[in-house]
């Protein structure tokens, strides 16, 4: 009789509980090591006030069906709560301005909805119109460049600045002219290898691969909108996951023992435990540390982070429509505007599980690249600035009846140019038996996450 294989996955976050499911269901018996005291990593829920609010990752994207397919299996296809209908706005030199149809975090996909909006000058507009018709060198295979050059050469500097940086920039936290397209935008890597255009190019067809039927195992409103949580917040998803899992919180792993074939993960309390392989579903600091014995250091050159916080401010109910913001879901602000605060979602607006609040909540998203505030001034600080921000760019001046900080120290990688080959140089220096998988190597958002699992669980039950 075949004895399965024993998995230690270090990390309870996102992608080390989906790691976990798709390796018990390929027969391995999984053992999830988690340093802290709870599950999910940045998927973070509290209980505020009376309110249950998300303070890490805000909400999942129902696009991809990587998760579709893991909601189905944990059975919260039929309870997710949908977000509603409303504007999402981008701060310019003009003010509000709403955000483009067709406007992705890669850039525009039509023209015709960025020149009724506004947001651009007559020349940025001609320029970025040119897209189809200027030259467009191939990037060669294997080389990187960064988002902000790549969108600026095919459409303009106004694009880089105006549309993208507020949207791919801030969900990186990071600096579009420092972020790898490879890693950050790979949607845009076979235009950019062929040179075709990125508004020329066919659209799918029906039954094109890539625009396939949404799936049933997410209930769609009638317009199909595209982010989803759940009243519960979004731990929901990874207390689903954990169900029937052997997962051990408080367990912080402190060495990687090689022991024959297969490894022995050594705790911080004393104990160990011994597998046949482990994943690290880590931060890349995380990793380095416990791979010290194993990897020459050298290979973690070129690795940065970014600090965040998330910060949730209840006001009056009756704030947002008074100020002419009750229609709205969400603020994005681009970072030339030198504000600490990048984004602003209305979850009161957003959110049908909040409408019928007492308070009016807003949250709000500060720190970026390059700067250590959210982590070094007091939380009052933060709030202030934060708040001085909001007025600004809705003239929101009424003072919230609370204000909860959450702050995330260096939690958001960044992704740089070059970061997908010293990925893989990475990957091919470790040791048979340990994968890396997670945002800080195969991209932020959930649903990267969610690949990258797969990815790593893949790799290791076919052995």
């Amino acid at each position: 009789m075949s004895v399965s294989r024993h998995i230690v996955v270090i990390g309870a976050g996102i992608t080390g509980l989906t790691t976990a499911h798709h390796l018990t269901a390929a027969a391995c018996r999984v053992t999830v090591l988690e340093a802290s005291d709870r599950l999910g990593g940045l998927l973070h829920t509290r209980h505020l006030h009376g309110y249950t609010v998300d303070v890490g990752a805000e909400a999942m994207h129902v696009g991809s069906p990587a998760v579709s397919s893991l909601l189905a299996e944990v059975g919260l296809a039929e309870s997710v709560a949908t977000a509603r209908r409303g504007t999402s706005w981008l701060w310019t030199s003009r003010g509000r301005r709403p955000l483009p149809a067709g406007v992705t975090p890669a850039g525009p996909t039509k023209l015709l909805p960025v020149l009724k909006s506004r947001v651009m000058s007559p020349l940025g507009l001609l320029r970025a119109g040119l897209e189809p018709v200027l030259p467009r060198p191939a990037l060669p295979a294997h080389h990187d460049v960064s988002v902000g050059d790549f969108v600026a050469g095919r459409f303009g500097r106004e694009v880089a600045e105006r549309l993208v940086d507020p949207l791919l920039g801030s969900l990186h936290a990071g600096d579009i002219k420092q972020l790898g397209l490879r890693s950050c935008a790979p949607s845009l890597v076979p235009a950019a290898e062929s040179g075709r255009s990125l508004l020329r190019r066919r659209r799918p067809t029906a039954a094109s691969p890539a625009s396939p039927a949404p799936s049933p195992a997410v209930k769609r409103g009638p317009a199909l909108m595209s982010f989803i949580s759940w009243a519960a917040g979004l731990a929901t998803v990874p207390e689903a996951i954990a169900q029937g899992l052997d997962v051990r919180l408080n367990s912080a792993a402190a060495s990687l023992v090689r022991q024959g074939e297969g490894w022995t993960v050594h705790c911080v309390d004393g104990t160990w435990v011994e597998a046949d392989a482990v994943v690290l579903a880590v931060p890349l600091a995380v990793a380095r540390r416990l791979l010290a014995e194993h990897v020459d250091d050298s290979i973690f050159a070129g690795h940065s982070t970014a600090s965040v916080a998330t910060l949730v401010a209840a006001f009056p109910r009756t704030t947002l429509a008074a100020h002419g913001l009750g229609e709205t879901n969400g603020l994005l602000i681009p970072s030339r505007h030198g504000s600490t605060l990048k984004a602003a979602t209305f979850l009161s607006n957003k959110w049908d599980h909040f409408a019928d609040a007492e308070h009016a909540l807003v949250r709000m998203s500060v720190g970026r690249a390059g700067s250590e505030d959210v982590v070094t001034r007091a939380d009052e600080a933060v709030a202030d600035r934060a708040l001085a921000d909001l007025a600004t760019f809705t003239g929101l001046r009424t003072t919230p009846e609370w204000v909860h900080v959450e702050r995330w120290p260096h939690a958001m990688p960044q992704l740089t140019v070059g970061h997908t080959a010293r990925l893989a140089a990475l990957r091919e220096a470790l040791p048979a038996g340990l994968v890396v998988a997670g945002a800080s190597y195969d991209g932020l958002g959930i649903t990267s996450c969610l690949v990258s699992a797969a990815q790593a669980a893949t790799q290791l039950a076919g052995r």
